[in-house]
């Protein structure tokens, strides 16, 4: 697979674990066996979310129990804005607690590699780590924009697939009850009797349902509830 190839795949990936499938295969195709994927939290201001596969298990288990605190890398490449190379880190200013992680990737085999910061909209910031090489001369012989311009195209596609994602719609029970008999055809008088409620309140419950949904009629209401999941018909 060559870059182009892996590119292309990755944009028409459909989810993010299909596109790091392609990433993974790209990069291995270049020598590197391990890949991290570094960004932001979510949830956890301050702190990084790491996706990371082909890493020995002994370093996996250690980075989750202490060594993500003293992870420099994700931090350092940010800052440099431009590929770096693991062993120049290594040799670099740390503090105490850094130089512990950098003796720990080592002791598992973790000596070389790159740092490949990439960067999307609004200011959405990742970084990769591909190391575990297969051989030395993978590092000076690689095509580090290369091997950048993919994990950009890996970053901009999960990116793009997060903003795509829509949070559910929270409906109270009632009116989960009232969308479901909108969906079944039900006229507001029809549902009033059904729930023993006056037709202002079953009308001021759809006005709330239609709010919620960013809907203004009953059959986009409904398609929007089935897809997703709130009611079945």
């Amino acid at each position: 697979m060559d870059d182009s190839q892996a590119i292309r795949q990755i944009a028409a990936a459909e989810d993010e674990g299909a596109v790091f499938a392609v990433a993974r295969a790209f990069f291995r195709t270049q020598g590197f066996a391990a890949l991290s994927y570094a960004r932001p939290s979510r949830t956890d201001p301050g702190r990084s979310e790491v996706t990371s596969f082909g890493f020995p298990e002994g370093f996996v288990a250690s980075y989750r129990e202490r060594l993500a605190e003293y992870d420099p890398l994700p931090g350092l490449a940010a800052r440099a804005g431009r590929p770096l190379r693991l062993v120049d880190v290594a040799e670099g200013r740390l503090t105490g607690n850094q130089q512990l992680f950098i003796d720990a990737a080592r002791e598992h085999g973790l000596t070389d590699g790159f740092l490949l910061p990439t960067f999307g909209p609004r200011q959405h910031i990742a970084v990769f780590s591909i190391t575990m090489i297969d051989h030395e001369d993978r590092i000076a012989h690689a095509d580090v924009p290369i091997l950048h311009s993919v994990a950009q195209a890996t970053h901009l596609r999960i990116d793009q697939l997060a903003s795509e994602e829509v949070e559910r719609p929270h409906l109270a029970p009632r009116e989960i009850t009232i969308l479901h008999w909108i969906a079944r055809g039900k006229s507001n008088e029809e549902i009033a009797m059904i729930l023993g409620n006056k037709r202002p309140t079953i009308a001021t419950h759809i006005k709330r349902i239609f709010a919620k949904l960013d809907v203004t009629d009953r059959a986009s209401a409904a398609v929007k509830g089935l897809k997703f999941g709130l009611i079945n018909v």
